[in-house]
This record gives structure tokens, sequence and C-alpha cells, in this order.
């Protein structure tokens, strides 16, 4: 986390470079007094990235960067509409401009959201501000560079479904930019020292950040990082032809640097290899007779080949079996089969873990099929290309098997505290969701613990109260059908599902203290019903929040007549907490440790008093608000185990003796 804070310090810094630019030509005139300011700002920037891990210079870090640059270069003109601050450094200030204005066009793509389409208003409009010669030539490159790689990826690779409001925007800014666009060209002069400095430099710095990331670790050159990092450096090598700098501004070439850093970070440093191809599928089967076989259908159509499938019988009752072997004599497929008697589905899907030889997991469940034959393509090749943990990819409801229902596109996904914080405002429920392409060591270790273990999200990392490296899928990747005349939910199943959510809520909260806990969660609630959370404002800092409140809330929310001892214990837990209340715990030999993934196991032999005594005994105690405990040596870890599936672990201590 110390790192996560370093980044985000570095972020603000970068953001507020137009603020440094023009207070130091404004105070200090002439361009002395601007390349000594430049010159310390930029040392600053440089030892601070410098002391930040590599992997923290990743997408997530840029946007968030740009974010912020985009917010101050508006802000610096404002300033300078009220004459409070005049345009000193017109060229500085336009170079940053075009920087802003190509990421944001960039994250849009991958973060398509009110957030993004504010800032790149922002971008333009200070853009627009600009008197700067030839100006708009540039502006209108990026604009079409961006559109024709956009409908490269739609009409000539098939690896992308067309998404008509980003095809939208991106023409709306190709249209205002051929507005924009006056053929001037500014005579620049190959003798001016400072711009020859700074032309070199670039192209330096972007070798220097290749040669940088390979000495730290693993770097792969691959078709997105040429790409990337030649077209940014064409661009920028432009913004300094026309801005016609006569002045080395070190700060913009740290921020270039640092730039240069994020792209083969995210592109070129990655751990899959090329021999690292295979998919392994994971098909939990309940009672699925009815529809496993066009599930194996759809993986079978898959353009990419380099796969295979586990399918694990969870409990079923009815011929899911016969059918699968009576396909699978048919249809030779690398289906690997095996059966558990009882059904658990996460417990059907950390079984199938044990059998995967692939690099990447994917869990289907049986009454899902793929979207269509370019999924498993369109996942591998984001996987290969880019660095992350994981990519989300969204669904579409299925009324009948040649009639679409309702798209579910995920939204952006941000790996941030306010992430966190909105996942709380929203009582722990999954902001985001569970199907998702894995890398196989993500999916053995966190995805695991977190997810198949304890019923959390599957991106969220209770163990550093962080989220994984998750990028947006941003196509429809599974279809699910939707049942007319449903029967409404099974209460226990509701009760599960809250429950899973109380863990979550109660791990984030346990390290983040969210003041006015009910005032933001209605605030929020209101901005995501109208689809603008990404500009839902949030009030929090490091600490704890208190349980009295939140926890019945939830409750009361999500469960209204359902009345449960083991909910009770922890609203009890949360009302009576006492920090100073200590008991000492001696746990049987035999006892079963329960996890999130069995609490309707817990439940039920709850209800039929077939729980070992201990239990009983330990839901008074925690209710009583418990907060210190004290066990043996060797019985630590079972304790915490029982904690954390109690969803009170970081709310209390345990003391070994």
């Amino acid at each position: 986390m110390e790192n996560y804070h370093k980044s985000s310090l570095l972020a603000i810094l970068i953001g507020i470079l137009p603020l440094i630019f023009e207070l130091s030509s404004n105070i200090w005139h002439g361009d002395n007094g601007f390349f000594i300011i430049s010159a310390a700002y930029g040392l600053i920037l440089l030892l601070l990235t410098l002391s930040i891990e590599i992997e923290d210079l990743d997408q997530w870090f840029a946007e968030k960067a740009l974010s912020y640059l985009s917010v101050f270069l508006s802000l610096t003109a404002i300033l300078n509409k009220s004459e409070v601050l005049p345009f000193a450094e017109i060229g500085s200030l336009y170079r940053l401009a075009i920087i802003a204005y190509m990421g944001t066009l960039y994250f849009l793509d991958r973060h398509f959201n009110t957030k993004n389409l504010v800032l790149l208003l922002l971008n333009l409009n200070i853009l627009a501000q600009l008197s700067v010669r030839s100006g708009t030539i540039l502006i209108l490159i990026v604009a079409v560079l961006t559109f024709i790689f956009y409908v490269i990826r739609v009409v000539v690779t098939f690896s992308e479904q067309l998404r008509p409001f980003l095809l939208c925007v991106y023409l709306i800014v190709l249209l205002v930019s051929l507005v924009w666009y006056t053929p001037e060209f500014t005579d620049f002069v190959f003798k001016n020292l400072s711009w020859n400095i700074e032309a070199i430099s670039l192209l330096l710095e972007t070798l220097g950040a290749i040669v940088y990331i390979r000495l730290k670790r693993q770097l792969n050159i691959n078709s997105h990082l040429i790409l990337g990092t030649v077209l940014f450096l064409i661009i920028n090598e432009g913004s300094l032809i026309i801005a016609e700098s006569n002045v080395i501004n070190t700060s913009y070439l740290v921020l270039v640097l640092i730039i240069d850093l994020c792209i083969v970070n995210v592109f070129g440093n990655i751990e899959l290899g090329r021999n690292q191809r295979k998919i392994s599928v994971i098909i939990p089967a309940h009672n699925s007779a009815n529809t496993i076989v066009e599930a194996l259908e759809s993986i079978k159509n898959q353009t990419y080949r380099d796969w295979e499938i586990i399918l694990i019988n969870d409990g079923s009752s009815d011929e899911t079996e016969t059918i699968v072997k009576r396909y699978l004599e048919n249809t030779p497929l690398p289906v690997k089969y095996h059966k558990q008697k009882q059904h658990n589905y996460l417990h059907a899907i950390e079984y199938g873990t044990k059998f995967v030889e692939g690099s990447i997991i994917f869990v289907l469940d049986a009454d899902k099929v793929l979207f269509n034959q370019n999924v498993f393509y369109r996942a591998a090749s984001t996987l290969y290309g880019e660095k992350c943990d994981g990519m989300f990819v969204g669904i579409r409801a299925m009324y009948q098997r040649l009639k679409d229902g309702k798209l579910h596109l995920i939204r952006p996904y941000y790996r941030n505290q306010i992430s966190l914080v909105k996942t709380a405002l929203g009582m722990g429920v999954n902001i985001y969701t569970n199907h998702a392409f894995w890398r196989r060591e993500v999916f053995e270790t966190s995805v695991r613990e977190n997810y198949l273990v304890n019923g959390m999200p599957s991106w969220y990392n209770a163990q550093i109260n962080f989220g994984l490296r998750m990028v947006n899928g941003n196509f429809v990747g599974l279809k699910y059908r939707i049942v007319k005349n449903k029967k409404p939910a099974d209460k226990q199943l509701n009760q599960d599902q809250v429950i899973a959510e109380l863990r979550t809520l109660h791990h984030i909260t346990s390290k983040i203290k969210i003041p006015f806990y009910r005032l933001q969660a209605a605030i929020y609630y209101a901005f995501n019903k109208c689809h603008i959370a990404s500009l839902c404002p949030v009030i929090f800092k490091q600490g704890k929040t208190s349980l009295k409140e939140i926890t019945p809330l939830i409750i009361e929310n999500r469960l209204k007549n359902v009345k449960s001892p083991y909910l009770q214990t922890i609203v009890g837990f949360g009302t009576n907490y006492n920090p100073e209340k200590k008991i000492e715990i001696i746990i049987p030999k035999d006892l079963k440790v329960y996890h999130g993934a069995d609490i309707e196991e817990f439940i039920q032999k709850l209800k039929q008093n077939k729980l070992a005594p201990f239990y009983a005994n330990l839901m008074k105690v925690i209710s009583q608000g418990t907060s210190l405990y004290v066990v043996n040596k060797k019985d630590r870890e079972k304790l915490t185990e029982i904690l954390e599936f109690f969803t009170i672990r970081d709310y209390v201590n345990i003391i070994s003796k």
C-alpha cells in the first residue's frame, strides 16, 4: 500500500505541471527562471518515480496521472480567462494538452464512462484555447489514428464487437478536428539547440525505458509494445516541432519518460510466454442435462484451438452424466470428466483446478454459452498483449436460442481505493463480475482464497485489501438464459449471498474509515441509478469504520424477513464491540472448520442442531463484542479461519500463548 500512495502522490505532482509552468514563467520572467523551476521539479518527479515499484507504473496509474493533468490544464485555462494567471508557456501547455488528449482517447476505449467523456471535453476545450501555429494538425492526426485503429479492430480482425457509443464519440472528435484544422506549418529550425536536445532526449528516453524494464524483470517485445511506443514517440516529436521550444523543459522530458515506462511495463512486461497459450475451461455442471451440450458446442466452435475442458459433475441427480458421455462418444473433445457427490458450486470449481494444465483459466457455467466463435481469440490476445491478472467479459441475456436480450457490459474497472469504497457504499455487493479469464497463478492463489474458499468477489484480494490487476474486455463473452415465470429465489440462497457481501464489506471497512456512511451510501445509490457512478464523490481516510451502524443497516435492507442466529451473532459483535474484552479460546482437536463456501452447510446444521458445541459457545462470545482472543500457538491459524468465516477477522486481535 505504501507504493500505491507513492504512485498516487506522483500522479498528483504530474497533474499540477501546468500550474508549475505558468507560475514559474509569470513570477520569474524570462527563460532562466522557467528552466530552473522545470529542472528542479523534474528532478523531484524522477526521484519519486525511481522509488516506486515498476509494477505500480501501470495503466491505472497512467490514467490517474492524465486525469489530474486534464483537470489542472482546465484550471489553468480558467485562471487565464479570469486574467489571474495569463498564459505564458503556451508551447509547454500545448505539449501537455496533446499528451492528455491522446491518453484520454485511449482510456475512453478501455473505460467508456462519464468521467472520461468529461475529461475528453476538458482536453478539447484547453486545446481550443491554445493558439499554437499548426497546432490543429496534431489534434487531427491523433483523432484520425484513433478512429482508424478502432475500425481495424472491428472490421478487419473481427475480434471486437461494435460499440456504437464509442464509435459516435470517435466520429465527433474526428469531425471537430477536421473543422479546427488549418493548413499552417510552422517554420522550425533544426539549429535550435533546445529543440534538438529535447527531440534526441525523447528517443533516448524511449530506449532507456525499455532497457530499464528489461533489467528489472522479464520483457517481451510484441506488436502492442512496438506500436504503442512508436506512436507515442511520433506524436511527442511532432508536438516539439509545432510548439517550437526555445528552452529545455526538463519536467516535460521526465513526464514522457514516466509514460514510456508505463507503456513498456503494461505491454512488454508480460509473464506469459509464447508457449503458454492453452486455455483451461472449468465447467461446474449441476443438473445440467438440458444445457450442457450447448455449452460444450460453444467451446468446440471457437476459432482459437488451444484449449481443454475440465467438466465437474457437481452432484447432479438428473441425466447430466449420461448425456455428456454420449456426446463425447460422437464428438471427441479434450475433456477431463470428474464428479463430486455433494452439490457445491464453489467447491466444484476448486476441485477442477487440480486438473488444469493451461496457463489461462476460465469458468463457464453449464447453463451459459460463449457469445460467438471469437471469444477465446479475443481473451488470449488481451492476456498475451497486456500485463494484467485477468480480464472481465460482458454477458448478454438470451431468451431463446436465436433471440438476444439485454446486454451487460461490465462497468470500467479501476484498481484503486475508490473502487473499494464504492463497493462498501453499495453494501458489499460485487460492482463488477466473477466472469473473467484468469492467469493460472493468480487463479490458484488469490482467486482461490478469496472467491472459491471465502465467497468474496474474485477480483478482490482481502490479504492486501486491494483489487487485482483486472482489465475490461469491452466485448460480450457470454450468453445466459432467462427462464420465464421463474419462481422467486430461495431465501437461503439470498442469505448466503448477503453473508459473502458482509465479509467483503467488513474487510474493506476494517482498513478504510467511511464517515457519514448512510448519507454517502444514499448519494452513491442515486449516482449509480443515473449511470454516472464514475463521477460520484466519496469521502474516506485510512482507519476503521464502526460496524455498529453499517452491519444492521445492510441486514435490514437486504434481508428484511430473514432471521438467523449466525447473522444475529455478527450484528451483536458490531453493536457490543469492546476493544478491551478478552477471552481464551480452546479449539477441539477434531473440529471441522467452515469457510465462506460452506455457509449453506453450516446454516443447515445450525438449524438441525448438528454443529459441534464449540460453535454455539463461540457465537455467544462473538455476539458480546469480544475483540481479543487468546489461543495456543498451534491453533492460531485455525482460529483465524473460523473468525474469517464469521466475517470479523480484521476487527479482532488474536494473541498466541
